[in-house]
């Protein structure tokens, strides 16, 4: 296998970027409105949209949600909606892992819109606060599986938690965290969020 087929895909391969310049025009929203709309700065949209730095999935759940588009919508054209009887199935050798800012994600059930739970996938590396860019928040609410490594959490509200394999925890997507790793290997993660947010419309 050549080097270029065994790379990790990041945003850019995707046109993340491009998608969302397309979504935001389609909504007519400025980037200041956008910006206002989640919290995300205008800057850091300007660079996302210009291919300039990746978006944390944090973000990209926010935006989908303000946008009113699946987060799928950003991976891809060929999603489905949700429908009586139909299911999606993720199997481990058909996975795209995409280098986000924060971490590297498998986000899973990629052909399917429309979802009430986003799951994914995400390998943590990195070993600070600030090496991810601080703590980050997102509407609807968090489910966290440790499959395998140690991880550490940290939030608004409460002291850093050490989850070790097997650990899980529920929680308030809206309460800010990171996820950090907790030991000298990477930490592997399932993570769930729900979605249910609403966002005011564009004045």
């Amino acid at each position: 296998m050549s080097e270029e087929q065994t790379k990790t895909p990041v945003y850019e391969d995707l046109q993340v970027g491009a998608k969302l310049k397309g979504f935001r025009r389609a909504k007519s929203l400025s980037l200041s409105e956008l910006s206002k709309r989640t919290g995300v700065s205008e800057a850091t949209l300007s660079r996302v949209e210009n291919e300039q730095t990746p978006v944390s999935a944090h973000n990209l759940y926010i935006l989908s949600q303000a946008l009113d588009v699946d987060i799928t919508a950003f991976f891809g054209d060929l999603a489905s909606p949700i429908r009586n009887g139909v299911r999606s199935i993720s199997r481990q050798s058909d996975r795209t892992p995409v280098e986000t800012a924060r971490y590297l994600s498998n986000v899973l059930c990629t052909d399917l819109a429309n979802k009430k739970m986003h799951p994914a996938v995400n390998v943590v590396e990195k070993k600070s606060v600030a090496e991810v860019g601080g703590l980050a928040s997102h509407p609807g609410e968090e489910f966290l599986y440790v499959l395998s490594g140690k991880l550490v959490l940290h939030t608004d509200f409460y002291a850093p938690l050490l989850l070790e394999e097997g650990d899980s925890i529920y929680f308030d997507g809206m309460m800010a965290h990171a996820y950090i790793a907790g030991g000298d290997e990477p930490a592997r993660i399932l993570v769930v969020i729900t979605v249910d947010a609403k966002f005011p419309a564009a004045k």
